[in-house]
């Protein structure tokens, strides 16, 4: 909720907000102005004929207790105590008591001042939200009455009096009417604008989180090239270091590169913006302004490309899944009749095709393989991993793809163990290792496996000795179906980086002048 609609929210007592206190500081601001009129009324006239005889110095006893009252009705009003009801019922009644009291001691007053008393009716309406104002009304008009009365003891009216009593008593009524109901009008009002206010800072809010959670940049740009808003992720896809601030910066200020092709962006254009943190791609949105203000959508493409790679795999690995059964049938049957005429086979050609058809067939088998291994890699079992378990998982894998024993270096230090799926573990050393064996020298020694510690992580390096990834080939080597072996399927690196990061792991290849170096970098412990 926003700045504004906060102080509608400060009840000084339960029901009234901080505007009644403020408007019942006015009203009695109002009563100190007219208490010190009286007063000086009474200093200036109390020895006249115009109050009764002996009365001018009541009068001024009176003003003055009125003025005392006033002020005293300052200090609770800032204590806000006793309760806003409270407080304003006495302010009226004071009113009364004393207004009434004050017509006793002149004839001359005594029809001048009961006017007074409407101001108060009226403006305790207003101020108390029109809740108690007939009974305002009513006891006005009841002190008004008695006061008559009274007067009626010492002093022979006229009997057009009466009906200046009872005018004033229904004019008593009437404005006490009138506020009540032009005040819950006004209450009305507001409450709907303070509901307004409530929807629209919470409006603001979710605007807020939506466009700071957005995974596209949004740039809110004025005619003149003036930043209006900057989210926190166009910032970051821009790679801009130093705050924006809204209505001052220029966005050629931001990204120079950006404000020229906003010049000629058209809202139907989707031009590409180079930046060092990848392409964007670069969306207006007219905001209908009369400074032509507009909205600047900034995508990253590689996100999109990956999500849609990301979706791409998953319709893959579904259609697999469903088909893989009535895939391996058919393979296995194929492998067996291939065996078989292999064995049968009376010359080298109906061997070397028979064996190719068994290949060929294994090759199948083993991409059905990797992307089941593929949908099931949510499905972690983590156990700890040390040197007693990593070495003969090593030799097994080792013997799987005939490799011999002294061309392989281990160096596995005792100490060092972590938390890794067993079967995700090893589809990434199997993967890993036969690649290396295929890219080494096969000589003793070519590749070499070692385990240390950097810092909080536990990095497991896998090189061989053989001619290394080629400079263009590199940013592709974690791409589903890159390869470039032609027995290859391509989703071997791929399927083993989808796993490390199933296990909170890193798989990531690092470029080194001896062949290809490949790190699993994972959280351990000593």
């Amino acid at each position: 909720m926003n700045a504004a609609a906060q102080p509608l929210q400060r009840f000084a007592t339960q029901g009234y907000f901080a505007s009644h206190w403020r408007s019942l500081d006015y009203f009695n601001l109002y009563r100190l102005s007219l208490a010190m009129a009286l007063v000086f009324t009474g200093l200036l006239f109390g020895a006249s004929d115009m109050f009764y005889e002996g009365a001018g110095e009541r009068f001024q006893a009176y003003a003055y207790a009125y003025l005392i009252a006033a002020a005293l009705f300052v200090l609770g009003i800032r204590a806000r105590w006793p309760g806003f009801q409270v407080q304003l019922t006495a302010h009226i009644v004071a009113d009364i008591i004393f207004t009434m009291l004050l017509m006793g001691t002149s004839a001359r007053l005594a029809e001048g001042m009961g006017l007074l008393l409407v101001v108060s009716i009226a403006s305790g309406g207003l101020v108390g939200s029109g809740r108690l104002t007939l009974l305002y009304a009513s006891i006005a008009s009841i002190a008004l009455l008695l006061q008559h009365g009274f007067s009626i003891l010492g002093d022979s009216p006229s009997k057009g009096s009466y009906f200046q009593v009872g005018l004033l008593c229904i004019g008593y009524f009437a404005i006490g009417w009138l506020a009540h109901t032009l005040t819950q009008r006004a209450l009305r009002s507001e409450t709907l604008a303070q509901q307004q206010a409530e929807e629209l800072a919470l409006l603001n809010r979710i605007n807020a989180l939506a466009i700071e959670n957005s995974p596209d940049g949004l740039l809110a740009v004025s005619g003149d090239g003036v930043v209006r808003h900057a989210s926190p992720r166009a910032l970051a896809l821009l790679g801009m270091s130093t705050p924006v601030v809204p209505g001052v910066t220029r966005l050629e200020t931001c990204s120079p590169e950006l404000a020229q092709l906003a010049q000629q962006l058209s809202p139907n254009a989707t031009p590409t913006l180079n930046t060092p943190n990848g392409p964007l791609r670069v969306r207006c949105m007219p905001l209908a302004t009369a400074d032509g203000s507009r909205v600047l959508v900034l995508e990253d493409q590689s996100q999109a490309e990956q999500a849609a790679q990301r979706l791409k795999l998953a319709a893959l690995g579904r259609l697999t899944a469903n088909i893989a059964h009535e895939i391996r049938n058919p393979l296995s049957a194929i492998s067996h009749a291939a065996q078989l005429l292999g064995e049968e086979a009376h010359d080298a050609t109906q061997t070397k095709w028979a064996g190719l058809i068994e290949n060929n067939a294994r090759r199948l088998d083993r991409l059905v393989e990797e992307v089941l291994t593929l949908n099931r890699r949510d499905r972690l079992n983590p156990t700890g991993i040390n040197n007693a378990t990593l070495a003969p998982l090593i030799a097994e894998l080792r013997q799987t793809e005939d490799i011999p024993a002294d061309a392989v270096s281990v160096s596995l230090p005792d100490r060092l163990h972590f938390q890794f799926d067993p079967d995700h573990l090893r589809q990434i050393l199997w993967n890993l290792l036969r690649n290396a064996w295929h890219a080494c020298s096969k000589n003793a020694g070519s590749i070499q496996i070692r385990m240390h510690k950097q810092g909080d992580q536990v990095q497991l390096e896998i090189q061989d000795d053989g001619a290394g990834v080629p400079p263009e080939h590199q940013g592709k080597l974690f791409e589903p179906f890159f390869t470039t072996d032609a027995q290859g399927t391509g989703l071997g690196l791929f399927l083993a980086r989808e796993l490390a990061e199933a296990n909170y792991a890193v798989l990531a290849y690092v470029p080194s002048t001896g062949g290809a170096r490949f790190r699993l970098s994972l959280y351990g412990s000593d």
